[in-house]
C-alpha cells in the first residue's frame, strides 16, 4: 500500500499516483475483463461487485469497548476483528491502550489519524483519479474511498492503568473528547460505543480465576496465592466501578450511536445504529459469549464421484463411505454426546451413586424401559479409542449437514434420542439440520467432470483458477468468496450454541468454517487440507485458547482414498 508520504510526492510533481502502483481491490482472475479487447474495445474500468470484497462499504468507522474490567471486552473485540476480516473483508486493526506506543492520548490519537486518514490505495478510486485528472484530495466521493473502508477497534489489555485515559470511553468526558477528535480529521468517522454489561456475579469469578491462576512465568498458582490476588482483584475493581460512567439513558448521550450488550446478548439495547456495517456488529456481537464449547467437522463418507474425481454433483456413497458412516454413528454418541471430565473419563461412573449435583438426573426408571430418558440419563456407547461399549450420561448436542444426499447418508447411522430436560420440555439429541449454505461449492459448467477434463476442455478457465483459487468463480458457479458470502448468517448461530456441533459437509465450505474457527486468514482458506474418513475436533475455553485434534478413521480397504479429485475444488 503506497504511504501517504508517496502520494503527496505524486501531487507534487502534478500527475496522479499510477493504477499500477496499487494493490487490485478486485479478484485477480477477473483483471483480463477490465482491458480492451477486440470484441469489447471499451470496457468497463470498475470489477463487478462481489460480496465478498465489500469490506466496510467505504466508510471509517472507530469502535470502543467499555465497560468494566473482567467482563470479556478484550476477547470480544478480538473475535468482531476476526469476523470483520474474515466474511466482510475490512480493514480492521485492533489498538490496545496498554501497549507502550499508546502510551499518551496524543500518541493513540496520532495513529488513529495516520491509520483511518491515510489515502486510499484501492484500484477503483485510482481509476477515478485518471479518469477524471483528479490528482488532490477534493473530492468527497474519495476522501469517502468508495471502495475499502477502515475499521479502528480500541480497547485495552488492562483496564485498571487506562481508566483515566480520554481514549477509554470510560466517562461521559472522554466520550465527548473523542467525538470531538474524530470529528476533526479530515475524513468521516463514525463512532460505536459497545458496553460490556454483565449482572451474573458467577461467570465474572470464573473468568478472574481462569485469568490469576496461572502466575507472571506461566506457573500455577496454588490456592493461597490465588485467593490472595482474587481479592486484590475485587477491591481494584471497586474502585474502578466508582469512577467508571456508564452510558446515560436520561437523553445526555443520546447523540452517541451505542450498543449495550447486557449478559452476552440476553438483553441488547441500541441507540442510533444506522447503515449495514453497524448492523452486522449488532447482529455477530449479540451472539458472541464466553463459555465453553466444541465444534466437529467432518466431510461426507467417500462419494461415487470420489472415487473416480469427478468435482460437485449429487452422488451417493461408496461402500468405504457407508462403512465410515455407520463408523459415524457409533463415534458420535461416545465422543460428541456424552459428559467427561477433563481427563475424557466419564464424569460420574454409570455404577455409581449420583453425586447431589446429578440427583435430578437420576430420577426415573432405568433408561432400557424409559421411551423417553431424562437429561443426563445413561446412554450404551462405545469408547472410540477402546472399541469398548458402556454406559455414559447424555448431554444435548446439534447436527448439521448440507442438503446433499452424500452429507445426509453419512450422518443417517447417528442415534437421535429424545431427551425430556430438566427445566421442562423435550429436546431431540442432535435433529439435524439440513442447510443450502453448507453445500459444496457449486461448480456450474464443470460439475461432474474431472480436472483432467477441465484443463482439457476449458483450459483458460484452468488457468486463471490456479491464478487466483479464492476470487476465482466457476463458469456459472460459484467461487470461495461467494461461499464466504453464504456462510456468514451461519456463523452468527454457530457463534451464539454451547452444546457440541457436529457439522458433516463439503471440503470447500468446511475450509471455510475451519480456517475461520481457529484464526487462519481467508486468502490461505482454499489451501487447507480437509482429507475424507476424518473427524476434527476443535475446543475453544471460550476466551482465547483454541485446540484441535484429528481423529482419523481408516479400515485399510480403501489404499488412495485421499485421491478422490478434491484437492482443487
Amino acid at each position: 500500500m503506497a504511504s501517504p508520504k508517496t502520494a503527496e510526492a505524486s501531487r507534487k510533481n502534478g500527475s496522479s499516483p499510477k493504477a499500477a502502483d496499487y494493490p487490485k481491490n478486485y479478484v485477480k482472475s477477473q483483471e483480463h475483463l477490465l482491458s480492451a479487447s477486440t470484441r469489447n474495445p471499451e470496457p468497463t474500468m470498475m470489477p463487478p461487485p462481489v460480496a465478498g470484497l465489500a469490506g466496510a462499504l467505504g466508510d471509517r468507522h472507530v469502535i470502543c469497548f467499555i465497560g468494566l474490567p473482567a467482563r470479556g471486552k478484550q476477547f470480544m473485540a478480538e473475535r468482531l476483528c476476526r469476523y470483520l476480516k474474515f466474511f466482510h473483508g475490512a480493514q480492521c486493526e485492533i489498538f490496545d491502550l496498554a501497549k507502550p506506543e499508546y502510551g499518551s492520548d496524543v500518541e493513540l490519537g496520532d495513529a488513529l489519524s495516520a491509520y483511518l486518514e491515510e489515502e486510499d490505495a484501492t484500484a477503483t478510486t485510482q481509476l477515478i483519479r485518471s479518469m477524471e485528472g483528479i490528482d488532490d484530495d477534493s473530492l468527497d466521493r474519495l476522501k469517502k474511498n468508495v471502495d475499502s473502508g477502515k475499521i479502528a477497534i480500541l480497547d485495552t489489555s488492562d483496564g485498571f492503568s487506562t481508566l483515566s485515559r480520554a481514549w477509554s470511553g470510560a466517562t461521559k468526558d472522554s466520550r465527548y473528547a473523542m467525538q470531538k477528535h474524530l470529528a476533526s480529521m479530515r475524513v468521516r468517522v463514525k463512532l460505536l460505543f459497545i458496553e460490556v454489561i454483565v449482572s451474573d456475579k458467577g461467570v465474572v469469578r470464573k473468568f478472574l480465576t481462569q485469568r490469576l491462576a496461572v502466575g507472571p512465568d506461566g506457573e500455577r498458582l496454588g490456592p493461597q496465592q490465588l485467593a490472595g490476588r482474587l481479592r486484590a482483584t475485587d477491591r481494584a475493581l471497586n474502585e474502578y466501578g466508582r469512577s467508571f460512567v456508564t452510558i446515560q439513558d436520561d437523553g445526555s448521550e443520546d447523540e452517541l450511536s451505542y450498543v449495550k450488550l447486557i449478559d452476552y446478548g440476553d438483553k441488547v439495547v441500541t441507540n442510533r445504529i444506522r447503515g449495514f456495517l453497524l448492523m452486522q456488529i449488532v447482529k455477530y456481537l449479540s451472539h458472541v459469549h464466553p463459555k465453553p464449547r466444541t465444534v466437529y467437522l467432518s466431510r461426507h463418507g467417500q462419494s461415487l464421484y470420489n472415487a473416480c474425481q469427478k468435482i460437485g454433483g449429487n452422488p451417493g456413497l461408496t461402500d468405504a463411505g457407508e462403512r465410515y458412516a455407520k463408523w459415524l454413528g457409533e463415534f458420535v454418541p461416545g465422543e460428541v454426546w456424552t459428559r467427561k471430565d477433563g481427563k475424557g473419563s466419564d464424569a460420574r461412573p454409570h455404577s455409581a451413586a449420583p453425586t447431589d449435583d446429578d440427583a435430578d438426573e437420576a430420577d426415573g426408571p432405568p433408561p432400557d424401559t424409559c421411551a423417553r430418558p431424562l437429561f443426563g440419563r445413561l446412554f450404551p456407547c462405545v469408547d472410540p479409542s477402546t472399541g469398548e461399549s458402556s454406559l455414559r450420561p447424555i448431554v444435548p448436542a446439534r447436527l448439521w449437514t448440507s442438503t446433499l444426499k452424500r452429507t445426509i447418508d453419512t450422518a443417517r447411522h447417528i442415534p437421535h434420542p429424545v431427551l425430556e430436560l430438566r427445566q421442562g420440555g423435550v429436546w431431540h439429541q442432535m435433529s439435524p439440520r439440513v442447510y443450502r449454505n453448507l453445500d459444496e461449492i457449486f461448480a456450474g459448467d464443470c460439475e461432474g467432470m474431472t480436472y483432467k477434463e477441465i484443463e482439457e476442455t476449458f483450459n483458460e478457465e484452468s488457468l486463471l483458477r490456479k491464478r487466483d483459487k479464492l476470487g476465482y468463480r466457476y463458469p456459472r458457479g460459484e467461487s470461495y468468496l461467494d461461499l464466504i458470502a453464504r456462510l456468514d448468517p451461519l456463523m452468527h448461530e454457530l457463534e451464539s450454541y454451547t452444546e457440541p456441533l457436529l457439522v458433516v459437509s463439503h471440503q470447500a465450505t468446511l475450509r471455510i468454517l475451519y480456517s475461520y474457527l481457529v484464526g487462519i486468514p481467508r486468502a490461505d482458506a482454499p489451501k487447507i487440507e480437509i482429507p475424507l474418513h476424518n473427524v476434527i475436533k476443535i475446543t475453544w475455553d471460550g476466551w482465547r485458547n483454541f485446540e484441535q485434534v484429528r481423529i482419523p478413521y481408516d479400515d485399510g480397504k480403501v489404499p488412495d482414498l485421499q485421491k478422490d479429485g478434491q484437492k482443487d475444488v
